[in-house]
């Protein structure tokens, strides 16, 4: 059996892993915290709120990616917008808030010796926003530009219909960043209560840290910032994927030099046992795709397959071409090979060993272990990160063929281009 698999993976492991202290949970007066200590000389936190687009109505899209943004930009009780700014960039302090898809975060990294700076700035954000009217007005303004540019962006508009179409008639379709005309809606009163009513809620938080620090003067800080903060009830959003069945296509004309596909596809949980397999069985694909259409065919600069890891995941494979049919050939035949099992398993051993070299690349930054632990807390349970390396290490072929023919089913097409060329690819 011909194999066409040239790895496009260059690895070299220089060193051993170091030991890493594991990440613990803790309970402050009712708030959740995860906290990994390191030897680094800084320090990374970040205050989670959860459920995202599950916690407003979809005319209000954008209210919670706005009001995160406004509590870190727009001045606190204790501190004037400008003496916020100044202290900040006096101690090389950043402080940031957004919300996406799953969730909203405020976020916080500085070196360990300002830590007492930026954790006064942090937890004043957090406990203490004043929205400002006029920096308020600023901030939806750039946040406007900001939706703007995405509209403009060809990669953002595949992701908007992709959304739109697979989670339609669900609240999970809502956009995070909102639009124009919903953040055009959006006041300094309405986006107050949202965060005082809705967000700030214990039961709704949880605080991820990493850094130089001891768990007790940690705990310490905690208990003096955010002992103020009520605990209300809240349930948890039940989220149940849609199994595609069959093939569907949508399409949108757009005058853009290259046209963009991508086939969309279901994919199990990041709690799902299934998860490590399929992540090492979507890597495998991905490299066959950059082989097919990039190496082999010069189709593409760029193809690939990823997982959107989200509560409601999916699959995209996807190329930026200027020649649709034939990429969309190569695309079925890299995706038949792993399918029928036709291409070299030591791929398998190569992008292990890329994992590795990423965990511990990850392992040397405070901010991407927050990031790390947050999403995948979000996502089910911190351990779920903590555990993956030695999940993904221990599967075998069997396996990524196993995964990948469960959830790899029926599919949705996305193009955006030119139309006519698309419709023609697809005959």
């Amino acid at each position: 059996m011909k194999l066409y698999l040239i790895s496009f993976i260059a690895i070299v492991l220089t060193s051993t892993a170091v030991a890493q202290i594991p990440a613990t949970t803790f309970e402050v007066n009712g708030l959740k915290v995860i906290f990994r200590p390191t030897q680094k000389e800084t320090v990374s936190i970040a205050m989670y709120f959860r459920g995202g687009v599950m916690n407003y109505r979809p005319e209000q899209a954008g209210i919670e990616n706005l009001a995160l943004a406004a509590a870190t930009t727009c001045g606190t009780k204790n501190y004037k917008v400008y003496d916020y700014q100044e202290l900040a960039d006096e101690y090389g302090i950043n402080i940031t808030g957004a919300s996406t898809t799953d969730y909203g975060v405020i976020s916080m990294g500085c070196i360990s010796k300002y830590l007492n700076q930026g954790w006064k700035l942090f937890s004043d954000a957090i406990v203490n926003p004043a929205f400002d009217p006029a920096e308020f007005s600023n901030e939806k303004e750039r946040i406007i530009s900001v939706t703007h540019a995405r509209e403009a962006s060809p990669e953002a508009m595949v992701d908007q219909m992709t959304f739109t179409t697979m989670f339609k008639n669900t609240p999970y379709a809502v956009l995070p960043f909102g639009s124009e005309s919903s953040l055009r809606n959006l006041n300094p009163d309405s986006v107050r209560n949202y965060y005082f009513n809705t967000l700030l809620n214990k039961k709704k938080m949880f605080l991820v840290v990493a850094g130089k620090i001891s768990r007790e003067e940690l705990e310490q800080k905690i208990k003096n910032a955010f002992a103020g903060i009520s605990s209300k009830p809240y349930n948890m959003p039940v989220f149940t994927s849609i199994p595609l069945k069959g093939d569907r296509l949508i399409t949108v004309q757009r005058d853009i030099a290259t046209n963009y596909i991508s086939r969309v596809m279901n994919a199990p949980a990041m709690s799902n046992p299934d998860y490590p397999a399929f992540k090492l069985a979507i890597s495998v694909l991905s490299s066959y795709l950059h082989f097919k259409l990039r190496t082999e065919q010069a189709l593409s600069y760029a193809p690939g397959a990823t997982v959107k890891l989200l509560q409601m995941p999916y699959t995209s494979l996807y190329v930026s071409t200027t020649q649709p049919k034939k990429s969309i050939q190569g695309m079925m035949e890299a995706f038949n090979d792993i399918k029928q099992g036709s291409y070299n398993t030591n791929v398998l051993k190569d992008i292990k060993k890329s994992y590795k070299l990423d965990n511990y690349n990850d392992q040397e930054s405070a901010v991407s272990i927050v990031s790390n632990l947050g999403k995948a807390e979000i996502l089910g349970d911190y351990k779920l990160e903590e555990n993956l390396l030695d999940k993904i290490s221990a599967v075998d072929a069997a396996e990524v063929s196993g995964v990948f023919n469960k959830y790899l089913l029926g599919s949705i097409w996305v193009y955006l281009g030119d139309e006519r060329l698309g419709k023609d690819a697809f005959k």
